[in-house]
């Protein structure tokens, strides 16, 4: 079957050059395809297109008519494919972002800013979450992922880690004292992070293998880590959140980190999205600016 769009160009070409073989120089196909396009055409739409005789080639009224409705239209086409190919080659549009909420905060707000004024034809609508996102039933173009990844079907670019830090406030310390080792965490009071807060607790890591996990419990539970950070400072018991959350409570003194000697794994950061093929130049400028924005440590 012949290409419908294919056979309007060749009419449309036939009607500007009045001639058949020019037409098929001009595409670069026989003459005998170029009668094969208007005859599927003039079958398809039950017409005679042209008059043709031996000196000249006429559009009849049909033909006429048909020129004049379809040559807008085709213009149209190559309208929408000229939109559609600046997609590809210009970062515009709405870019949907979800990404955790104090890393958002501390972190990915001030780059996103930068972003926009490199490309200010993109629109950002940035999300910030603690929850776990699903890309496509949601509709985001990237997230944030702190953590190990566990969805192999999406394309992950990493940005840098997050370094851990087991703190608590002076007067928690005082109070309680100094926990010796990680075990001794199963004991204390601590602050919880989960997104399904009707946990009531936490695996903490301070090594490589399950030996070194610790399972701790405490007196609040919450799926933002910012509010654990407050409740650490407020006394209320021992916290495990990124470093940069905390950096300028530890500065300040308003927490002290504790089991400084237990190496602690950091947690990678990557940028996640669904797709790797025909990827939209708005999603690949931001994630290739942020690889770039993140590469010195936080």
């Amino acid at each position: 079957m012949l290409d419908r769009i294919t056979s309007i160009e060749v009419f449309l070409a036939i009607a500007r050059n009045g001639s058949f073989s020019r037409t098929a120089e001009e595409l670069g196909m026989s003459r005998a395809m170029v009668s094969k396009h208007i005859q599927a055409l003039e079958t398809m739409l039950g017409v005679r297109l042209f008059n043709r005789s031996t000196r000249a080639i006429h559009l009849t009224e049909a033909g006429a008519t048909y020129r004049r409705e379809v040559s807008p239209l085709l213009d149209a086409l190559d309208e929408v494919a000229s939109h559609v190919g600046e997609l590809t080659t210009n970062p515009t549009g709405r870019l949907a972002v979800a990404a955790p909420t104090s890393f958002g905060l501390f972190h990915l707000s001030a780059r996103i800013a930068a972003y926009m004024t490199r490309f200010p034809d993109v629109d950002v609508h940035l999300m910030l979450t603690d929850r776990g996102v699903h890309l496509i039933d949601e509709g985001f173009d990237v997230a944030i992922h702190i953590g190990e990844l566990d969805d192999s079907s999406l394309v992950a670019r990493r940005l840098g880690e997050a370094s851990m830090i087991t703190c608590a406030a002076p007067a928690y310390l005082e109070a309680h004292g100094e926990p010796a080792n990680p075990a001794a965490l199963a004991q204390c009071d601590c602050l919880v992070f989960a997104e399904n807060v009707q946990r009531n607790h936490a695996d903490w890591r301070f090594g490589d293998g399950a030996r070194d996990t610790v399972r701790v419990a405490g007196p609040m539970v919450s799926n933002q880590g910012d509010a654990l950070r407050i409740a650490a400072v407020a006394g209320r018991g021992i916290a495990h959140l990124p470093e940069y959350l905390v950096r300028e409570d530890l500065a300040a003194g308003r927490l002290v980190a504790i089991l400084g000697d237990c190496a602690v794994p950091s947690r990678p950061i990557h940028a996640v999205y669904p797709h790797r093929e025909f990827l939209a130049t708005k999603v690949r400028s931001f994630v290739d600016y942020l690889v770039e924005a993140f590469s010195a440590p936080l």
